[in-house]
């Protein structure tokens, strides 16, 4: 991920050239984060509880050998098998064995960036399994072939027309198909993926060691689908 970092100005600078409109599409989507940003925060005492949780992070992490081990004990004790992996290739070795040992032929993926981090894509199309994306960003750069170009919001490059020629040419959509037509083709694709997969793959926001919960923040009910619907589901957390 480094190398990759040490490449954005220039990359940055090229697809300014090629495609000028990724300035525009950029400032429009960070706005409207903004927007939300701050209307959100005006409903609570937002500077509490950023120090609070600063402070919980800080704790965590100077003892974070305990609270991992406690986490374990209270997962298994929920009925979840724990997988310890120190490393890609230990995560990979144990996503083969999950796959191999229920048959995995789809799978549908709630974001996570850790899954990116680790290559969980294309290990589980060179393992014969049909992946898709669930989060409607990831979705949409999923059928591009690109990578997310953004930790929030992974399509934030990309306009409204070039989405609408993109599902015009994949749903055969019309070209003027308005936002919500075109995430209603979405969801008619992806439901079906729902009900067929497998296996579902999430992040996890929030771990809570005493209770082994495992919290799950969504917007569009897709987590909630890809952990719930699929016979076994791998939550990535690390």
């Amino acid at each position: 991920m480094r190398a990759k970092a040490k490449l954005y100005p220039k990359e940055a600078a090229r697809l300014l050239r090629e495609k000028p409109g990724v300035r525009e599409a950029v400032t429009g989507a960070t706005l409207h984060f903004q927007r939300n940003r701050l209307r959100a925060y005006a409903e609570v005492p937002i500077e509490e509880w950023r120090e609070r949780a600063k402070a919980v992070k800080d704790h965590v992490l100077s003892h974070l050998d305990r609270y991992l081990e406690l986490a374990e004990k209270r997962l298994r004790e929920n009925g979840v098998r724990v997988h310890w992996a120190e490393t890609p290739e230990d995560a990979h070795r144990v996503l083969r064995e999950v796959v191999a040992r229920h048959g995995v032929k789809r799978a549908v993926k709630a974001k996570s960036m850790l899954t990116e981090e680790l290559g969980v894509n294309p290990l589980l199309e060179a393992l014969g399994v049909e992946v898709y994306e669930t989060d409607l960003g990831e979705y949409l750069i999923q059928l591009l072939g690109e990578p997310p170009s953004h930790i929030v919001g992974p399509a934030i490059h990309l306009s409204l027309e070039e989405i609408q020629r993109l599902f015009h040419r994949r749903f055969g959509t019309p070209l003027d198909a308005p936002p919500e037509a075109l995430a209603q083709a979405a969801r008619k694709v992806l439901r079906e993926a729902f009900l067929s997969a497998e296996l579902g793959i999430s992040g996890a926001n929030f771990l809570v060691a005493e209770t082994g919960t495992l919290a799950l923040m969504e917007n569009e009910g897709n987590i909630r689908l890809s952990t719930s619907l699929p016979r076994c589901t791998w939550p990535s957390w690390g």
